[in-house]
């Protein structure tokens, strides 16, 4: 986010963290909800507004700049349940989101960069991608890979 939306440059960026992420919920390790305040803290600092979008919901993340269009994101990082299991939550949250197939939208799924899930977001086919403008974006502290059939590309690094 803080390299592809940077409401500095203009974006309109939307983030709802649910009590899991916040850890309210559930059962988590003991430092989690201080890092959720610090990063929510972090988010409200840079200017995103946090909680639901007036359109899109609960999307994990929902950035607009003119001229550029809107990006509807949901993100899934590393937790307990099988990584399949969490995308498939994923691609159907984004998949009910999708009230209208534009260009001017693009729809995102947002995991780690790691090996096993650039492996589950292939499964995907990019025929299906393509139809629905749906980027598969890997996620690092140094940037954002998008997956294709291709080579894979930057997006952004922290190098911009």
């Amino acid at each position: 986010m803080e390299y592809s939306f940077p409401v500095a440059e203009g974006w309109d960026v939307t983030v709802d963290i649910d009590a899991m992420e916040r850890g309210e919920a559930g059962q988590h390790p003991p430092e989690k909800k201080s890092i959720a305040t610090d990063c929510e803290t972090w988010l409200r600092d840079q200017g995103v507004k946090i909680g639901a979008h007036p359109k899109y919901g609960r999307a994990d993340l929902v950035a607009t700049k003119e001229g550029l269009g809107t990006f509807v994101v949901e993100v899934e990082g590393d937790a307990a349940r099988q990584k399949d299991q969490a995308m498939y939550s994923a691609l159907g949250q984004i998949v009910l989101s999708m009230d209208e197939l534009s260009p001017a939208i693009t729809y995102g799924l947002a995991v780690p960069d790691t090996v096993q899930w650039e492996t589950q977001l292939n499964k995907i086919p990019k025929g299906i991608r393509d139809l629905l403008n749906l980027w598969l974006l890997l996620v690092s502290k140094t940037g954002v890979r998008q997956v294709s059939t291709s080579a894979q590309h930057q997006l952004h690094s922290s190098q911009n």
